[in-house]
């Protein structure tokens, strides 16, 4: 049976005067604050994973703090296009915000899949006052425009780096290397000495990648200006004869190995240096599961001209068919705000952000110290081709990068077939 407000009072007297509590009215406890209410849900669509994991601790943050509900679609990577892709092109509406990698966005604004918001991120309503637009670095915000138009936040990124033992290079009285002379070096004289440089050199996309940083590295690319295939180039040859060059001085059967493989090698030791990409550097730095934690030191891959990185990214994007496209886009300003992004590097020193300022924060770069360097690198990020038919290209680079390593094949006659073979797609 329902109490009345009557009996409530009373029973709470009674249970005052039983445990001995007097106080006025003037003491008595504020009342809690109810939580916002909102009839808003939002649904996001993501890759699922341990970064989704730590994520989800932000979600529910968000909600608590707005009273929006959302609905956290989380998927394996391997279904996650072809989701997001049937959703859009059906105009279901079930997506208000999407996470999507570089290589996806040419063809989602293609289809007209996606929110144009380059008008939302100037608007303070939307992003609050301290969302800083300015702070993200340029060339996350270049990935994810086309035409002059915004249609993705960046949020996420990684690149390889060169991770080298500081102890075992000084002990050999050797340089931190920086260009490819340099590396070429410290390499030579560790294979001398019975181990050598842990290379990702196996036929697949980490040597492709190691290629278009080297390019960047020597101000060329896989194009010229007008954006004709252009592997032909004295600068594109010249790189690729670096790569060469460099997997002779590689640890033993490195010229097969991918980022994994890398990774223990440097982990246990086996390797005093290495070319691995960030998101593994976790675990180089802890001391339960590494024998060189708090020993390593970072710098961008090797370089002719400047330093480079690459772009593998993610961001938010909103869909054209979102019902609820501000209240998307406040969704991820919040994601992408600097507090939210310190509490993602926080919980996950592997997550690197875009945003300039957290590069060189103090709490941050004392669990990723490799931070600073990927800022250094990423003042000039590029990524792999994302032209339609980049997939050709790249598989037959990989193929072709492989025999130059392994079977010693010459660079320029292996870029000239490539050319010969896909100009025309191009």
């Amino acid at each position: 049976m329902r109490k009345s407000r009557g009996s409530v009072a009373i029973g709470l007297a009674a249970l005052m005067a039983l445990t001995g509590l007097t106080a006025c009215a003037s003491e008595a406890e504020e009342p809690a604050a109810e939580s916002p209410q909102s009839d808003i849900t939002l649904t996001v669509s993501r890759w699922a994973g341990p970064q989704a994991d730590a994520q989800q601790e932000l979600l529910d943050q968000y909600s608590a703090e707005t009273g929006v509900t959302i609905r956290f679609d989380a998927i394996d990577y391997g279904q996650l296009k072809q989701k997001q892709t049937l959703n859009m092109s059906t105009a279901t509406g079930e997506y208000d915000l999407i996470y999507v990698p570089e290589a996806w966005v040419g063809e989602y604004t293609e289809a007209d899949y996606l929110t144009d918001l380059s008008d939302f991120v100037t608007d303070e309503a939307l992003t609050g006052p301290d969302w800083d637009f300015a702070d993200f670095n340029e060339s996350g915000v270049e990935v994810y425009t086309r035409d002059g138009a915004l249609y993705a936040l960046p949020y996420f990124v990684q690149t390889p780096l060169v991770v080298f033992d500081e102890e075992a290079l000084d002990a050999a009285g050797l340089e931190a290397p920086s260009t490819w002379d340099e590396t070429l070096e410290v390499a030579k004289y560790f294979k001398e000495q019975g181990s050598g440089i842990a290379l990702p050199f196996r036929q697949g996309s980490a040597i492709v990648n190691i290629m278009a940083v080297l390019l960047a590295g020597n101000d060329t690319d896989f194009f010229d200006e007008s954006g004709a295939l252009d592997l032909t180039n004295p600068d594109v040859v010249e790189a690729v004869e670096f790569i060469q060059e460099l997997s002779q001085y590689g640890l033993e059967g490195s010229n097969a190995w991918h980022w994994d493989e890398v990774n223990k090698a440097l982990q246990f030791g086996q390797a005093p240096i290495g070319i691995l990409t960030s998101g593994l550097f976790t675990a180089l730095e802890n001391p339960d599961e590494s024998n060189v934690a708090g020993k390593l030191a970072y710098a961008p891959l090797p370089y002719s001209e400047t330093p480079a990185g690459l772009l593998q990214t993610w961001g938010w994007a909103v869909p054209a068919d979102s019902k609820h496209q501000e209240e998307a886009f406040k969704l991820g300003a919040w994601l992408t705000s600097k507090a939210a992004q310190k509490e993602m590097g926080t919980i996950d020193p592997s997550f690197i952000s875009f945003r300039e300022s957290l590069y060189t924060d103090a709490d941050l770069t004392a669990n990723a110290p490799w931070l600073p360097t990927v800022q250094e690198a990423l003042a000039k990020g590029v990524t792999v081709p994302l032209q339609p038919n980049a997939p050709a290209l790249t598989d037959a680079l990989s193929v072709g990068l492989s025999g130059v390593v392994s079977s010693g094949e010459d660079p320029a006659t292996m870029l000239q077939g490539i050319q010969d073979t896909l100009a025309s797609q191009f």
